[in-house]
């Protein structure tokens, strides 16, 4: 599973006003670690994707709306 980066920033400017360390709190992971992943070449590791994957089942939305099965065709813009 790879991330949709774009769409979690989305997610993030929605539930958050856009503001790294409420969503980190919000998924229960380092500001740092998030900042990294949104916004460098980074893959969200398996651990990240499950904080992800809860958090969306806590707040009733579809977690497959922010995750790709199959490598993006262009992930530096993903």
């Amino acid at each position: 599973m790879y991330l949709n980066k774009q769409r979690t920033k989305q997610l993030m400017n929605k539930k958050s006003d856009g503001n790294y360390n409420k969503f980190a709190r919000k998924l229960n992971v380092d500001p740092g670690q998030l900042h990294r992943i949104l916004n460098s070449e980074s893959n969200a590791g398996p651990k990240f994707l499950s904080k992800l994957a809860a958090y969306c089942l806590s707040e009733n939305i579809d977690f497959n709306d922010y995750i790709f099965f199959e490598v993006p065709e262009n992930p530096k813009k993903v």
